[in-house]
């Protein structure tokens, strides 16, 4: 990482569809700005407070927003993703793939956060894992090198929530992110948000070229 470069913090939330939208716009940036700014990924809170418990009558809504999402973004919502929402009973808690995340990066400080991110969203969207659940994970960890066992226990007994909430408390007071997905500009410790929401790939990326030619005033 060249300490110099500015940045670009993506802040994601597991449970986000719409981040799942913009997945491949953000690998794409990360592939093609790399060499103009460090690019970093932090998992918000989405699924938090008194929304975190089973998706009851919430289902209906992303049934109706997905086909949406699917036409403006391309992306593609599994079947086995669907069967996790026609199941009313399914849980969503942001904390537990947050936790993950964070101990994952704890390993291995330097590992991709932007391509971990990825592998997050798509253990839920792609592969319809009940990402509520630590053992959704384990081959996540195993890959990272971090004991899925002790994870999946550490959790159940409320241990790791705190690796959760310190990211959720520095994407909303660090970097002003409080929806997901959004996309955030940072230069010598100043930060500020560049989109929130779904953005094209092309809107994106000229807007990173022109950050890059003309950077604002600190």
């Amino acid at each position: 990482m060249h300490a110099n470069m500015p940045e670009i913090v993506y802040a994601f939330d597991g449970y986000c569809g719409w981040c799942w939208g913009m997945a491949a716009n953000i690998l794409k940036l990360h592939d093609t700005f790399s060499d103009r700014f460090t690019f970093s990924a932090i998992s918000g809170g989405l699924m938090i407070g008194n929304r975190i418990g089973p998706l009851g009558d919430f289902a209906a809504y992303i049934e109706k927003a997905q086909p949406r999402v699917e036409q403006m973004t391309g992306c593609v919502f599994s079947e086995a993703h669907k069967a996790l929402v026609r199941d009313r009973t399914t849980m969503q808690d942001s904390r537990v793939p947050a936790a993950a995340f964070a101990l994952i990066l704890a390993a291995n400080p330097k590992a991709d956060t932007i391509l971990l991110s990825h592998e997050i969203l798509s253990l839920n969207f792609r592969d319809g894992a009940d990402i509520s659940k630590p053992e959704s994970f384990a081959g996540l960890l195993t890959k990272y090198g971090v004991d899925a066992i002790a994870f999946a226990t550490d959790l159940k007994a409320g241990k790791l929530y705190d690796l959760a909430e310190k990211q959720f408390d520095t994407a909303r007071d660090v970097y002003g992110a409080d929806a997901f997905p959004t996309i955030i500009y940072g230069r010598e410790g100043q930060y500020s948000p560049l989109s929130q929401g779904y953005q094209a790939y092309e809107n994106l990326a000229h807007a990173l070229d022109t950050l890059h030619r003309e950077p604002p005033p600190l």
